[in-house]
């Protein structure tokens, strides 16, 4: 393990330094022995750095104390004041409180069923990434950019119905909203704009084509547009915002997901030939996988009155930033949290995709994606190696833990 920057005099306003998000878990070890500490300055998705100022937050990385924060919606607020008055889209349903979350949440569940998500577009994964796979084998490539970093965009595409040649611009858009990547304050603006311009129009096309009476794909842009729940639909504009979450929300994140999980095969050969002779294997260690290596490292919530929580006590008004990827590593749920175990008995209890209402709704998509992927490189490859450059962690947020760069060679 690399020598650590930092030791006893680690502190939450140092989490943001470059060494820290490439791997903060041994920090967020020296944060959960302490009480929570306030002060850290950083950026929600959707927020432009240079423009929106951030607010100081009080950091919850036990285990308890973040769980206690996905469930504590009375006293913690999921609407982003912050993100509201930035020039960039608004997040649908991450940003929403009850009673118009309950509205909004039972919609999407509407358009978002399984078969539409996942069985109707898995064998266009399938053949996606089988497409990929066939014209990589036995050569050093980078799997961010020739696979992970194109994939969940081009999933995209099929699920909300645009172009599947557009998809690079989904990545670009994407990597900007998030904030995990540099991007000038002019670059990250423009994409904003570019972003919002682009699903608006796709939307008013749909829109008119459903009023016209044409047949229209079954596609979530669709569904969106025709959901209903107690007599209310989506307005326009939230279908917008629907799909832009979506993308923003998920192609990222899922990228990161698909290097996080080949980058452990190529560390660990002998899980490849577990996983190669038992694919009954492939879930337990994706599960796995998102516990101890889940990109999304921390959300934030806003108190609505005063309280303690986590042995601390929070105003009215305080952000709270909690820190899912900390509580996933915490030795009191998780034994030998570092050690990447398949098949834990309580690998259930993680919580990277949330808790409760805000469970996310993408989840099944991109365990999906995940599947499928590992299943066709098991099916042409006989192994991973490691490339002959080194692998690097991106370093530009800390709202996701992931690979810039994964030089491997995958074995026929």
């Amino acid at each position: 393990m690399d020598e650590l920057k930092y030791g006893s005099d680690f502190d939450v306003t140092k989490l943001l330094e470059p060494e820290v998000i490439a791997n903060p878990y041994p920090y967020y070890a020296m944060l959960r022995e302490q009480a929570p500490q306030f002060g850290l300055l950083d950026y929600p998705p959707g927020t432009v750095p240079g423009v929106d100022e951030p607010n100081p937050a009080w950091v919850f990385t036990r285990y308890d104390d973040v769980v206690g924060v996905l469930k504590g919606h009375e006293m913690f607020s999921s609407r982003d004041p912050m993100q509201e008055a930035s020039d960039a889209p608004t997040l649908m349903l991450v940003n929403h409180d009850r009673p118009r979350h309950t509205l909004l949440r039972n919609i999407a569940k509407k358009a978002f069923t399984p078969k539409r998500v996942v069985t109707d577009i898995a064998p266009l994964v399938t053949q996606t990434i089988s497409e990929m796979i066939n014209g990589l084998v036995e050569s050093e490539i980078d799997f961010m950019k020739e696979v992970a970093g194109v994939l969940p965009s081009v999933v995209m595409t099929f699920l909300i119905g645009t172009p599947r040649d557009d998809y690079p611009k989904l990545v670009r858009w994407a990597n900007a909203f998030m904030v995990s990547s540099d991007f000038t304050l002019e670059e990250r603006q423009q994409c904003n704009i570019e972003l919002f311009q682009y699903y608006s129009t796709k939307v008013a096309e749909c829109y008119a084509k459903i009023e016209r009476g044409e047949t229209v794909p079954d596609t979530l842009m669709a569904a969106f547009i025709r959901a209903e729940d107690e007599g209310q639909h989506l307005t326009k504009e939230e279908v917008v915002l629907f799909c832009i979450t979506l993308v923003v929300a998920g192609a990222e994140t899922t990228t990161y997901l698909l290097g996080n999980l080949v980058s452990t095969l190529e560390e660990e050969p002998e899980l490849f030939a577990t996983l190669k002779q038992d694919r009954t294997q492939i879930r337990p260690f994706i599960e796995e996988s998102l516990r101890r290596d889940g990109p999304p490292q921390r959300l934030f919530r806003v108190a609505t009155q005063d309280g303690e929580h986590g042995g601390v006590q929070i105003k009215e008004g305080q952000w709270v930033a909690f820190f899912m990827a900390a509580a996933n590593r915490d030795p009191s749920m998780f034994e030998n949290p570092d050690t990447f175990i398949l098949n834990r008995p309580n690998i259930g209890r993680h919580v990277t995709f949330g808790h409760g209402i805000h469970h996310c709704l993408g989840s099944a998509v991109a365990r999906m994606e995940a599947e499928k992927m590992l299943d066709v490189i098991l099916d042409n490859c006989s192994g991973i190696e490691a490339g002959t450059k080194p692998k690097k962690r991106q370093t530009g947020g800390l709202l996701t833990y992931g690979l810039q760069s994964l030089p491997v060679v995958l074995r026929s």
